[in-house]
């Protein structure tokens, strides 16, 4: 029998955990829409304007990082528990299976639920109020700016995974007061960098990100060629850095 991966158990450990959480996993669907209905009303009766692509992309990716983020830090909260960590660990299943079925859960069907659900909310809404001159399309979302959120969900993701197997209690609390404070520091050590080689005052900006000087009241902008796809890949690395490092983490777990 391989040891990191079967098939049939594998198959087996995703049925049990199917048949354990699709209760919460389905009410927790169902406030999303809920939400999304109730903010969509709320748009459609508030906002004198209809719902271009630009406000859908906006409401689409804010709703995906937070939803997305928010469940991810629950998928292994049963580890925190001493009694259901025993159970879990003595399960007979290896590690990897155990953190595919937590990934496929919290990433991809989360994503294929989400984005589904988010498609038929829009498509209610857009049909709802009609404004003259204006034609009602939802966005593709196989196409960028939309795709690009799923490479940042990946990662913001990813943090969410190792974060929920890394602390015990308060996964998403803990995990995000040090995602923030992390970046926090990384742009300040990149400001502090790039000012130590560049002799004019430099505004705060992410690594790769687009710089800009200032000299003389006004600000030149400097990009680095092919931005977009070099910013894309660092995020999807650093993406599957997390996720290894949660996998490595739950191979830790002991009973």
């Amino acid at each position: 029998m391989n040891n990191l991966f079967n098939l049939n158990r594998f198959g087996r450990l995703f049925v049990k955990h199917t048949v354990e959480n699709y209760k919460s996993y389905l009410m927790s669907l169902t406030v999303l829409m809920g939400v999304m209905i109730l903010g969509g009303s709320f748009l459609i009766y508030m906002i004198e304007a209809p719902m271009d692509k630009g406000l859908q992309t906006a409401l689409f990716s804010i709703i995906l990082l937070l939803a997305g983020t928010i469940f991810t830090s629950t998928i292994f909260s049963g580890y925190g528990d001493k009694k259901k960590a025993v159970a879990l660990l003595t399960l007979p299943a290896s590690h990897f299976e155990k953190f595919l079925v937590a990934w496929i859960y919290s990433f991809l069907l989360f994503i294929i639920l989400y984005t589904t659900g988010f498609s038929l909310v829009v498509s209610f809404a857009i049909n709802v109020k009609h404004f003259p001159g204006h034609q009602d399309e939802v966005i593709n979302f196989f196409k960028t700016p939309v795709c690009e959120m799923y490479v940042l969900y990946a990662l913001m993701h990813a943090v969410a995974f190792y974060g929920a197997i890394f602390f015990d209690k308060l996964h998403f609390i803990k995990t995000a007061f040090l995602f923030f404070i992390s970046v926090g520091l990384l742009i300040s050590v990149n400001k502090i960098l790039l000012s130590g080689f560049i002799p004019k005052p430099v505004d705060i900006t992410v690594p790769f990100g687009d710089l800009r000087i200032q000299s003389n009241q006004r600000t030149f902008e400097i990009n680095i060629s092919h931005q977009d796809y070099w910013m894309i890949t660092i995020i999807a690395v650093l993406a599957v850095i997390f996720w290894i490092a949660a996998y490595y983490r739950l191979k830790e777990k002991q009973v």
